[in-house]
């Protein structure tokens, strides 16, 4: 079987952590991926609401996950703290990507890489929208080079 590996960004403009609940255990007695999937999804919208945003509203427009991958790479268990680095990449005309990688300190492993596909949408118009520029200009400013941090219990 081909296994995917997912890339991150080199550099990370927002930090969450999280810690693993008992909903988020499955049979296997480890954290299940669906709710990996939860996370994964929360921390998109905890970077977005960071820089101001909801995924509704970025500058007038909304934005569409377009495809998301996940890489699993070791295993988590209840009540471990997960730390989640979110970056970005590849941006082109109507979208970009957010990567992001979940680590378990205790453990000293990478849990997992994710990445996001979004694209901008104009929801009145119902098309696709070219990314703002002042996005690109708002990730590029110095206050956010500096690691948010959001805890997320």
């Amino acid at each position: 079987m081909t296994r995917l590996h997912v890339a991150v960004p080199e550099e990370f403009l927002f930090r969450m952590e999280r810690t693993v609940g008992l909903s988020d255990i499955n049979y296997a007695k480890h954290l299940d991926s669906v709710s990996m999937v939860k996370i994964l999804h929360e921390a998109r919208l905890q970077f977005l609401a960071s820089l101001g945003f909801t995924e509704a509203n970025v500058y007038g427009l909304g934005l569409v996950v377009t495809d998301l991958s996940v890489d699993y790479i070791a295993e988590s268990f209840a009540n471990d703290r997960l730390t989640i680095d979110v970056g970005v990449s590849k941006f082109t005309r109507h979208g970009f990507d957010i990567g992001i990688k979940v680590s378990n300190e205790a453990l000293e492993a990478v849990v997992c890489n994710g990445n996001f596909g979004l694209v901008f949408f104009d929801f009145d118009k119902h098309h696709l929208a070219r990314v703002p520029s002042g996005f690109e200009e708002k990730l590029g400013s110095s206050n956010l080079q500096q690691k948010i941090k959001a805890r997320v219990a």
